[in-house]
């Protein structure tokens, strides 16, 4: 796993209370997705039912959901892990009463629509009112953010 993954992972086992899990915008991150769906009974008393989405069709499978979880369908899940927070609009907006790990970068890509520069600003467009947990970690050309919390 990724240092993003293991630090979601511990995030989501530590504080969620969560049941139901969708993971959106992995692109190739699919051991998360793996680990989250292998927690049994012998390793913690609860068992999360786990969907990931992605609007991108190239990254299409039959455990990725296609879509655009703006504009194309509503997440019914109780945890929303959004690894791609600059590629669109602020889903904590959307959604309410739910609780989010929401990761950014800094880097500007060509379609970041809404270019993350700190975990404050996270916070803030997602409307958090509890956050449990928040980190940097150092990217090639620039940083992740990461908040995790409910609104």
């Amino acid at each position: 796993m990724t240092k993003v993954d293991r630090w979601i992972y511990n995030t989501i086992t530590i504080y969620s209370e969560a049941k139901s899990i969708a993971i959106v915008g992995p692109a190739d991150k699919k051991l998360l997705y793996l680990e989250l769906k292998n927690i049994g009974p012998y390793n913690m008393k609860k068992r999360f039912a786990v969907t990931m989405y992605d609007y991108d069709p190239q990254r299409a499978g039959e455990d990725i959901t296609t879509a655009d979880v703006v504009f194309d369908l509503e997440l019914k899940e109780d945890l929303i892990v959004n690894y791609a927070c600059e590629k669109m609009w602020p889903l904590g907006k959307m959604y309410k009463g739910k609780e989010f790990i929401l990761v950014g970068d800094d880097e500007h890509h060509n379609g970041d629509c809404n270019p993350i520069t700190s975990n404050k600003q996270l916070v803030k467009q997602n409307e958090l009112k509890d956050v449990w947990e928040f980190n940097e970690l150092n990217r090639w050309k620039g940083k992740f953010y990461m908040v995790a919390g409910c609104n």
